[in-house]
């Protein structure tokens, strides 16, 4: 028995095998790209939307009349150039109009957050005011309650309290330590030259206050007491300064 060879050439994928599905379409090939370094020095990827946008102007600009690239041959088309340019104009400003709006709906949340947190405040001090001392009544407002802990006695008096000239005509800034305990702070003031009248200035939640209305020039004294649960404490030392 004599063996056969065949002795055709191989097939090569190109030559379309058929299967019973078809004849198989070969890959499409990758164009090999140019390894030669261009000369225009792009650096897209490095490049804010500003400044690709001032790119694209200049390059429109630069390229009307421009008789070294005949508008007819020039790939992209100008239309194509020029609607790429205005897509990403219109893309930023919408950016920009979009972020103006969110900032000032933040600032508008912000506002009404400050108008809430007064108001439910009041609404506290209100309640606490009508019952002080009234758990169950108070329980019943929907606002959490301190735990009531043991009771600490009277306070002793706000330490370091400092008074100072503000930037603005005819006000003084004052301040001093926290107590422990201390539910609020009662502040009072008089003339610096009248020892016997003191006058009430503000009960507040913080270490810090302004004083406004103050006559320019006339020196003022000033002093602070801590208020806990077994009613105020002791009186601060006085604090003096002259009204700016």
């Amino acid at each position: 028995m004599s063996l056969r060879f065949d002795s055709s050439p191989p097939l090569r994928m190109d030559q379309g095998l058929r299967f019973d599905s078809g004849p198989v379409t070969p890959p499409i090939q990758p164009k090999l790209r140019n390894r030669t370094m261009t000369k225009f020095k792009l650096e897209l990827s490095k490049k804010t939307v500003a400044e690709k946008m001032a790119l694209g102007a200049n390059h429109i600009t630069a390229m009307t009349g421009n008789a070294s690239y005949p508008a007819a041959t020039r790939v992209p088309t100008d239309a194509q150039v020029q609607t790429a340019q205005s897509d990403l104009e219109t893309a930023d400003a919408e950016v920009d109009a979009a972020e103006t709006t969110w900032k000032n709906k933040i600032a508008s949340r912000d506002a009404k957050e400050a108008a809430w947190d007064t108001v439910i405040t009041a609404r506290a001090n209100n309640c606490e005011a009508v019952t002080p001392n009234d758990l169950v009544a108070l329980s019943s407002t929907g606002f959490p309650l301190r735990n009531p802990g043991t009771p600490m006695g009277q306070l002793p008096a706000p330490g370091d309290l400092q008074a100072v000239a503000s930037d603005n005509e005819g006000q003084i800034d004052l301040r001093c330590k926290s107590v422990s305990g201390a539910s609020t702070y009662e502040w009072q003031m008089r003339l610096h030259d009248n020892a016997a009248t003191w006058q009430a200035l503000k009960t507040s939640t913080t270490v810090k206050i302004n004083v406004p209305s103050l006559t320019p020039g006339t020196v003022y004294a000033f002093r602070v007491r801590a208020i806990g649960s077994a009613g105020p404490g002791t009186w601060s030392d006085e604090a003096t300064e002259r009204a700016p």
